[in-house]
This record gives structure tokens, C-alpha cells and sequence, in this order.
């Protein structure tokens, strides 16, 4: 009796653990709508892949800032893109992607999904719901409400305003999927930029990169062993790795209410979503710019060649079975079987040499 009692008694256990992690992760509202509250929001699931993309062929000017012309008053203001942008193979550019689909969720909790053509354009005419409880730029003083008498924010712009289109985004392609690992919104921060296309962050040679996801090695081929940190690791960090652990200030913007309520509380909310590293140096060396300080990967990495699969810089990374939890807010990488993870398996193995 006993024996079934405390059987009875672990599948409860297990049986609320789920179900609080299941309420944990399908709870995403307004109040937490926040680089934080969001930061391990799984891709929505449930709708159909590219239910929201534009009409016609759209392929030409990949890679440009889309706001440029498809903005009222712009050169294809008859066009009006409420978000539109390309997506890559990799962070270099190098090769558009084709089935990549662009997922976005508004304060609502409203889906927009777009898919990518053969030129890796995608973009949509669908609208976003307005945050009542935006703020326009990096600094907490340039909210666009008030606070009334009930502790609601009430707009001082109307909803037709495109800075108050915020949202969080995701990239998916198969079974890979890279977060964006903030809240952005569709208009400038100053006003004066009704539409921001994604590329212009996020161009080949922006600070950012190109958007891209996908499944592709970063190099042809690495040799079985003898792995150069200089030739073969670093550049598979710059690539996969560099959109967020690199030097200087990688801080998110204040973009919500919410922001400014748990900043004041003294609640994590404007994350360095660089977690304080810069993987763009093994021992940190060279990474002090702006007067930000950040450490390498050298403690991430050492210790561990008898067990190279438990370094954090693999595991974090490792792509999860579906349902799983997020663990890292930058997305999911490779598998064991991929190229890039053998090789930094193997560089690992070898005491991680810096060469």
C-alpha cells in the first residue's frame, strides 16, 4: 500500500510540475510583454506557415531597408509593408534562404507568420496590435501614455502610431529556431521613421549581421584534429555566437511599461543579453570598449576534455526535442552530427588551444 501511495504520490508530483510548467509557458500577456517577461518565450505554434504573406513576387532589393520605400509617402507608398526584411544562411549574408518562416507576436498575442522566397524576402500588409504602454526610445523618459486613475496607461498617440507596434520575433527553419532577444517596435524611436525594414539592422555589414537561420556549416570542412582557434573556432563563434556575446554595451531598450515599473523595483528587465561575454575573444582579451569589461569563453570551455559534451558552450546550444524548455535565449544550433559542433567538440578535446 505504501508502495502504490508514494507511486500515487511521484506522478502527482510530475503531473503538477507539468502542468505548472505548461502554465508557465502559455501565459504570455501583456504584463509581461518585456525583453525579460519574453526571454524564454518558446515559438508560438498552431498557426499555418506564412498565413500572413504579401501578395506578389517581391524579389527584388534583397537585403535593402524595406521602410525606405514601402512607407507612406515612399516611393511604393501604395504598398504599405507593416514589416519586411530578408533572412540569410548565415550571419555573413552570404546566400539567401528560401522556406524560412519570419514569426511575430504583439501585445496581444496575435501571430503573424510570413515564409521566404527564393531571394529570402519576406513581408506582410498584416497589422500588429498597438501597445497602450510604449515607450519610443532608449532613455525611460520618452513614454507615449500616461497613468490614470486606475494605475491604466492611456495612449498620448493614437493606435495608428508604428512606434506602438512592438513585437517579439523568431526565425524558423526546419527544426532550427534563433530568437530575437528583445521587443522591437515597427516605427523610429524619434517618429519620423514610420517603417523600419528588418534590414536595416540587419545587413551584411551591419553591426547586427544579416537575419539569418538555417542549418549550414560556418566553414567547407575542418580537419580531424589539430583545430586553430584563429582559422576554425573564432570563426564559428563570429557566426553563430557574435549577433550577442560581443564587446561593448549589448544591453536591451527600455520598450514597455513594464520596464519601467520592474527597473524601479529594482527587477532584471533591461538585460545584457551578452550575459557580460565576448566570444569573439577566448580570454577576453581586447574586449573592453565604451568602458564595458567582458569576460572570454576560456572558463566555458577548460576543464572539460575528458566530458567536451557538457561544456556550456555545447550544451546551451544543443538543438532541444520539441516541447522542451528554453534554454538559451539565442536559439538552438546543431546537433551532435553537425559539423560545427564536432569541431568545437574536438578543439574542446584538445585543452582548447588558443592558436
Amino acid at each position: 500500500m505504501l508502495k502504490k501511495f508514494l507511486i500515487s504520490l511521484a506522478v502527482l508530483a510530475c503531473s503538477l510540475a507539468y502542468s505548472s510548467y505548461a502554465w508557465a509557458v502559455n501565459t504570455y500577456d501583456s504584463t509581461n510583454f518585456s525583453a525579460d517577461g519574453r526571454k524564454w518565450q518558446p515559438v508560438p505554434t498552431g498557426h499555418v506557415p506564412g498565413k500572413d504573406n504579401g501578395h506578389g513576387t517581391g524579389t527584388h532589393n534583397a537585403g535593402e531597408d524595406c521602410g525606405i520605400c514601402h512607407t507612406p509617402g515612399g516611393k511604393a507608398g501604395n504598398f504599405l509593408f507593416t514589416v519586411g526584411g530578408t533572412i540569410y544562411e548565415d550571419r555573413a549574408a552570404r546566400r539567401p534562404l528560401k522556406g524560412a518562416e519570419v514569426i511575430l507576436q504583439d501585445v496581444r498575442g496575435n501571430t503573424v507568420s510570413m515564409t521566404t522566397n527564393e531571394t529570402g524576402n519576406f513581408w506582410t500588409f498584416s497589422t500588429l496590435a498597438s501597445n497602450p504602454c510604449t515607450i519610443s526610445s532608449h532613455g525611460i523618459t520618452d513614454k507615449l501614455y500616461t497613468v490614470d486613475g486606475n494605475n491604466q496607461c492611456v495612449p498620448t498617440v493614437p493606435s495608428s502610431d508604428s512606434r506602438t507596434w512592438q513585437y517579439k520575433a523568431w526565425v524558423k527553419y526546419g527544426d532550427r529556431v534563433r530568437r530575437m532577444v528583445t521587443i522591437a517596435p515597427i516605427g523610429g524611436a524619434g517618429g519620423t521613421t514610420p517603417r523600419m525594414g528588418c534590414s536595416m539592422h540587419h545587413a551584411a555589414m551591419g553591426g547586427y549581421g544579416g537575419a539569418w537561420s538555417g542549418k549550414k556549416d560556418t566553414l567547407p570542412s575542418y580537419p580531424a584534429t589539430n583545430l586553430s582557434f584563429k582559422k576554425h573556432i573564432l570563426p564559428i563563434f563570429r557566426i553563430k555566437c557574435a549577433p550577442c556575446h560581443v564587446p561593448g554595451s549589448t544591453k536591451t531598450r527600455l520598450a514597455t511599461r513594464s520596464d519601467i515599473d520592474l527597473t524601479a523595483t529594482g527587477a532584471l528587465t533591461v538585460i545584457d543579453y551578452s550575459q557580460g561575454r565576448d566570444y569573439t575573444s577566448k580570454d577576453g582579451t581586447g574586449s573592453t570598449s565604451g568602458g564595458v569589461t567582458k569576460a572570454g569563453i576560456s572558463d566555458l570551455v577548460s576543464g572539460f576534455q575528458a566530458n567536451p559534451d557538457a561544456s556550456p558552450v555545447l550544451l546551451k546550444t544543443l538543438l532541444q526535442s520539441p516541447g522542451s524548455a528554453v534554454i538559451h535565449a539565442g536559439g538552438e544550433f546543431w546537433t551532435p552530427m553537425d559539423a560545427d559542433y564536432r569541431a568545437l567538440r574536438q578543439w574542446i578535446v584538445e585543452g582548447a588551444q588558443t592558436n
